[in-house]
């Protein structure tokens, strides 16, 4: 029985179409975020979206749950601690997010335009970083 054999051939397949794939993908996200990003700061003021109706919240959570998907196999590859992993990243974002609301109350409304700017400039830079990469 070629168990074993099939499912590392099984993996090799879907490693070497991640590898080639990835970064594309990577790279056209965080391409078309930083465009948006870039293209709403020359607009005028945003408009708060309410809606947390299903058709809104569920691309959010697919979204989420892929992400939170993608880092459990990343740790379970990398057979890191779990606990002590949740609580640095847990801990991490708490705290940063915590000076990001501050920051952003003290200095939102001055350096908004400029902020999504250099945000949007950023993502796309490290979108094309990515895809570089891929090629080194």
């Amino acid at each position: 029985m070629c168990f074993n054999h099939c499912w590392d051939n099984d993996i090799r397949r879907i490693e070497h179409l991640l590898n080639s794939v990835g970064p594309w993908v990577a790279f056209i996200l965080l391409a078309v975020i930083g465009v948006n990003m870039v293209r709403e700061s020359f607009g005028g003021d945003e408009t708060v979206d309410n809606d947390f109706s299903t058709k809104a919240m569920l691309p959010l959570a697919v979204a989420t749950s892929i992400d939170a998907f993608a880092v459990g196999v990343g740790f379970a590859a990398m057979e890191a601690n779990i606990v002590v992993a949740a609580l640095l990243i847990g801990c991490t974002t708490f705290t940063l997010s915590a000076i990001g609301v501050k920051v952003g109350a003290v200095f939102g409304d001055k350096y908004r335009a400029v902020s999504e700017r250099i945000g949007g400039l950023v993502l796309i830079l490290i979108g094309l970083k990515t895809l570089i990469q891929s090629f080194l």
